[in-house]
């Protein structure tokens, strides 16, 4: 009896397309917004033709007008090259959309690295409600 792969192909071009997509951004998108970009997931359809990319900002602010229409504008691009790059036979559809659970995990670790004010000094009494 065969068994079943633990992983499709939608799921090994998810991975190729994370790093294709974070280096399109960086590299070949000559607007100075998508610097600012970090790619944190990529869903594929199980039809390899729809492609969600899930970002934060570096700087941790939350997406702005210019920043949504610079990717509306990227997207045929992106969509273009990663089909050419992969060797896709299907025409795929790119949807940039922030992601707010990585925004959030990163504000939280964010606090937890700030370090501790130093304790105040306990005169033995408990603290008022």
């Amino acid at each position: 009896m065969r068994r079943k792969p633990s992983f499709t192909r939608a799921d090994r071009i998810e991975h190729l397309m994370l790093g294709e997509v974070e280096r399109l951004l960086a590299y070949e998108v000559k607007d100075a917004l998508a610097q600012n970009i970090k790619v944190t997931t990529v869903r594929l359809s199980p039809d390899l033709g729809h492609l969600r990319v899930g970002y934060v900002l570096h700087d941790g602010s939350q997406p702005f007008e210019a920043l949504t229409d610079m990717l509306a504008r990227t997207t045929p691009f992106v969509a273009r090259t990663l089909r050419e790059e992969l060797a896709l036979r299907h025409r795929l559809t790119v949807a940039f959309a922030f992601d707010r659970e990585a925004d959030q995990l990163e504000r939280v670790r964010a606090l937890l690295r700030r370090p501790d004010p130093a304790p105040e000094e306990s005169d033995g009494t408990e603290p008022r409600a």
